[in-house]
């Protein structure tokens, strides 16, 4: 045992507020109920059912069998980086060169480090409501204040550009901005997409798109603002996450211009070295192998959103269809409980998981967002035993 330290009784010093204070993903909340609850049907995470395609797999095997797993530089190999160059030029319009990318430990890392790179404490950002849980919890340590932008269900999800405007300050400096969404699967269209452009160049804003779906497309075009907006101010970040159902594989990347990507090299360098170098060799593979598996993912995130379109619409709870991504949104006001209090009660009373509009934002607070990653067979289900339930809440 070892002995008391004789200064035991003196309270130890605070720790750093933003991260003590801010609260945990609601997302995770439901999670952590559901996988102690027998027979859960899984709707609320935003991981698919696929599994990674073969030829990446094996590619990944192969290069580990040869024993040569070492460091790579801090921003990735360059054989990855010179491939992914091409694909941004190929698939998204973005000229860019190898110093201009960064390999991340997925997307969530290349914006964690690009708000890293870009923020001074008390620096406001601009973040659309409902969003993805994670940038609350990025600025918290950031310590950038986070200023909310409504992107209203009866705008199916949305934005208005003089929405925004109106609530840029002096100490404004970042614009986030994500498409196709995630809770949502709204797809901002050019000319929207334009107009936040031209307001973050009137207003002198750095502006953040998270396209981390950029090639989960269910209807439409996807537009990334970095390839008509060269100026320099867009940071732009990706994933092979969702394209090539590589969640577990942990690979994202980060665009930017030459001073912002020196610096997010450096916050790279302090958190992580390099991602695993067998990852990168994996997303070599996906860049350089067949599309049809991608493809047949998408189609079948487009078969399994027009099968619930159609499931929420007969029962009056469909907010929007999506266009993008692999979610949908659910209205579920009827219940007469909020969308946090309506998850935690239908994991409960009818083994269903969904991820409750509130770890969003507050324009989602009466609605539930559906995973499509999930089983037709479990999105039939399920929805069907959240409609059940909303109409046995209704009638009480």
């Amino acid at each position: 045992m070892l002995p008391r330290s004789p200064v035991a009784t003196i309270p130890l010093q605070a720790i750093s507020s933003g991260p003590a204070e801010a609260a945990h993903s609601g997302i995770r909340e439901v999670v952590n109920l559901a996988l102690v609850t027998p027979g859960c049907i899984r709707l609320e995470v935003g991981e698919p059912n696929f599994s990674t395609p073969a030829h990446i797999v094996e590619a990944a095997v192969e290069f580990a069998r040869k024993g040569q797993v070492k460091y790579t530089a801090t921003a990735g190999l360059l054989s990855l980086r010179e491939r992914l160059v091409a694909k941004l030029d190929r698939v998204n319009g973005i000229k860019a060169g190898v110093l201009n990318v960064n390999c991340t430990v997925g997307g969530v890392g290349g914006i964690a480090a690009a708000m890293a790179a870009l923020l001074e404490p008390g620096d406001e950002v601009l973040v659309p409501d409902p969003a993805w849980p994670n940038y609350r919890l990025m600025l918290s340590w950031a310590h950038g204040v986070l200023v909310p932008y409504p992107c209203a269900p009866e705008n199916e999800f949305l934005p208005e550009p003089r929405a925004i405007e109106e609530l840029i300050t002096p100490r404004t400096k970042l614009l986030i901005i994500n498409s196709p969404c995630n809770p949502t699967g709204a797809i901002f269209p050019r000319p929207l997409m334009e107009a936040l452009v031209d307001v973050a160049v009137r207003h002198n804003l750095y502006l953040l798109s998270d396209e981390c779906y950029d090639e989960v497309i269910l209807d439409g075009e996807h537009v990334s603002p970095a390839s008509f907006c060269t100026d320099g101010r867009v940071v732009s970040a990706f994933t092979f996450s969702k394209t090539y159902a590589m969640t577990g594989w942990r690979v994202g990347y980060v665009v930017a211009n030459d001073k912002i990507s020196d610096s997010i090299t450096k916050v790279l360098e302090s958190n992580s070295s390099c991602i695993p170098t067998v990852c990168q060799k994996a997303a070599e593979a996906a860049l350089d192998g067949p599309r049809e598996p991608v493809q047949e993912m998408v189609k079948a995130y487009r078969e399994r959103r027009d099968l619930c379109v159609g499931l929420l619409e007969e029962a009056e709870l469909l907010i929007s269809r999506p266009q993008g991504a692999f979610y949908i949104m659910a209205d579920v006001g009827r219940s007469a409980l909020d969308s946090r209090e309506f998850a935690f009660d239908l994991v409960k009373s009818k083994q269903v998981a969904v991820a409750p509009g509130t770890a969003f934002g507050n324009s989602a607070r009466d609605a539930v967002r559906i995973s499509l990653a999930s089983s037709p067979e479990d999105l039939s289900v399920g929805i069907g035993r959240m409609i059940e339930r909303i109409e046995e809440l209704a009638e009480k």
